[in-house]
């Protein structure tokens, strides 16, 4: 079998679950598993967050919801966007979990499938991708209390969270306490109020209502490098760990390019190693730019293009076949981060923890 795998360490996740809800204080800490887990596995993901002290679980997909229910996780689950109105029975079957609700066709869809049930409702306050226009969110609430509906929350999501010093996030608290404002006059008032993804949850203490939203937190993962420092004072460990093994040395000569395109040319005779990943299991193609793995508890750096199932690395005469590669996690002394990734590939730490190729075994 291919010597690559990716450690999750739960216990890093169970830890980072204890941070973040000590943080939360009052409020009850949701763990965000969409995107299987964000790539850590959602089921283990999942279990222990709920043995740390998650009160509630989040996805985005229905097939999500149900794999947590087929697993035995039976802590309510909310779906972050609103299901199509023929998959709401589905969702009904499943029992305990909200979907999100922000249209007319949404509500009545689950008030036919699920009399009596609970619905979170989403109000866009300005990251407008989905949920009810502020003026819209009392109609839409009294619509869905109408039906039976129980209007159980009641949510906004934020857009520049990450950007500490952006003021836009006081202009979506400000628009979506107004609407609260309004549900208010017109008795409405929801048990559960929340806004705080992670980022939220770190910069704008004021959003911590009584539900906050924590996803790419509990891998011990920073949302933006203007808050690593804060996600690293309070002692949020990585959980994931990519490792492979060298499977291949060689020596090229002087001139010689490496990889397809030969984009990369050696200037002196060079000891190189393969090893067996590449970017079907997600390590970005461009990563050979100033991109490097740790072997021996030390740096080497990329050479030629990243390979659908390999790529090379420059090593000296200390490296030989069988030895540990590891592409994201720590080796000795040293250690890659997400952070070091993403800032690498002009990207964020999301898309490189969920671009983790589900070829690549995981191990709880």
């Amino acid at each position: 079998m291919r010597p690559t795998w990716c450690d999750i360490d739960l216990d890093a996740v169970r830890h980072n679950v204890g941070v973040l809800d000590a943080l939360a204080g009052e409020a009850a800490l949701c763990a965000v598993v969409k995107a299987d887990g964000y790539r850590h596995g959602a089921v283990p993901v999942a279990r222990a967050a709920v043995e740390a002290g998650a009160s509630w679980l989040a996805v985005a997909l229905v097939e999500e919801a149900a794999e947590l229910r087929a697993a035995g996780l039976d802590a309510p689950i909310l779906m972050l966007s609103e299901p199509q109105a023929g998959d709401m029975p589905g969702v009904a079957e499943l029992g305990g979990v909200r979907p999100t609700v922000y249209s007319e066709a949404g509500i009545d869809a689950f008030a036919a499938a699920a009399p009596g049930a609970s619905v979170h409702l989403k109000v866009d306050t300005g990251m407008h991708r989905v949920g009810a226009a502020p003026a819209d969110a009392t109609d839409l609430a009294r619509r869905a209390l109408g039906a039976g509906l129980v209007l159980e929350g009641v949510f906004t999501h934020f857009a520049v969270a990450d950007a500490p010093a952006d003021p836009f996030t006081g202009v979506q608290i400000g628009r979506f306490d107004a609407v609260l404002a309004e549900l208010a006059e017109h008795g409405v008032h929801p048990e559960l109020v929340h806004l705080a993804n992670t980022a939220g949850l770190i910069t704008s203490p004021g959003a911590r209502r009584s539900l906050v939203r924590a996803g790419i937190g509990i891998y011990g993962v920073s949302p933006s490098p203007e808050l690593a420092a804060a996600c690293a004072g309070l002692g949020l460990r990585p959980a994931a760990r990519l490792r492979s093994e060298v499977r291949h040395v060689h020596v090229v000569e002087a001139g010689e390019g490496v990889s397809y395109g030969r984009r990369w040319r050696a200037g002196e005779p060079t000891r190189l190693a393969t090893v067996p990943i590449g970017y079907a299991d997600g390590i970005t193609r461009a990563w050979w730019d100033g991109g490097s793995v740790l072997v021996g508890g030390r740096r080497r750096p990329i050479r030629g293009v990243v390979t659908m199932d390999q790529l090379v690395v420059e090593v000296d005469g200390d490296v030989a076949i069988g030895d540990e590669v590891v592409l994201l996690g720590s080796q000795g002394d040293e250690s890659i981060s997400a952070e070091e990734v993403a800032a690498s590939l002009d990207t964020i730490t999301y898309e490189v923890l969920v671009s983790l190729g589900a070829r690549v075994p995981r191990r709880h």
